[in-house]
């Protein structure tokens, strides 16, 4: 069976892709996703969910998602408001916007009967140890303080990554595993997935890159290269 790697772009809020500057980095994502063999899953700041995902053909996640009731809740992210704006998913507890356990206990069950993905995020392999137990489809290591540093987790810390597939498949966990934090070259991919990831999960990477399509291409064409035939 062919293996398909992802590459989730995170926009978080960057002045580069405010307001109708995400819809020029999503047809970056689309144009590339249609030239290579990888899965550009788009995650743009939450007032533009909905443009976006009706914009291009990639699947579209929401930074983040609370609890909160449909109605009474003002500004509360809920799920059921996610779906509705288009997006396919969501990712949960990144470490710009960390979740209690007890929050991702109710919320991603509730993403999941909407029939929403999940990409939960853990900062070391004891609390990805844990995130396993929640089944969701895809789970990302990405250590705080190599986020936005340009040095690649690949590179400093492949430790980390080893532990954190070693104990995620001990786990029982079947989902995807990916990595982020400092990825910027297509060198840092080949790394990871040497670690044994089946994506990414990238940022500042990509968003201050003066050449996104270019950018992109870099880190797609590495993962495709390592793709399982």
């Amino acid at each position: 069976m062919r293996d398909r790697r992802t590459l989730i772009l995170n926009f978080k809020n960057y002045a580069e892709i405010l307001g109708a500057k995400s819809l020029e980095l999503a047809r970056a994502a689309e144009r590339v996703s249609s030239v290579v063999d990888v899965e550009i899953v788009l995650a743009p700041p939450t007032p533009m969910i909905g443009a976006v995902a009706s914009a291009v053909n990639n699947r579209v996640f929401s930074q983040k998602a609370e609890v909160g009731i449909v109605g009474q809740s003002t500004g509360a992210l809920i799920p059921e408001s996610i779906k509705a704006a288009g997006a396919a998913g969501s990712i949960l507890n990144h470490s710009e916007a960390r979740v209690p356990p007890a929050g991702l206990v109710t919320t991603v069950p509730r993403l999941k009967s909407l029939g929403l993905e999940v990409c939960v995020c853990g900062q070391t392999p004891r609390e990805v140890r844990k995130l396993a137990a929640l089944s969701t489809e895809y789970l990302a290591v990405e250590p705080p303080e190599l986020i936005g540093s340009g040095v690649a987790v690949s590179k400093a810390r492949p430790e980390l990554i080893e532990d954190t597939v070693r104990v995620a498949r001990s786990a029982a966990y079947h989902g995807r595993i990916l990595c982020g934090a400092g990825i910027v070259s297509g060198e840092d991919v080949r790394m990871a997935v040497k670690l044994g990831v089946d994506g990414l999960l990238v940022s500042s990477s990509v968003v201050k890159a003066k050449n996104w399509d270019g950018k992109m291409t870099e880190l797609a064409l590495a993962l495709q290269a390592s793709r399982n035939p």
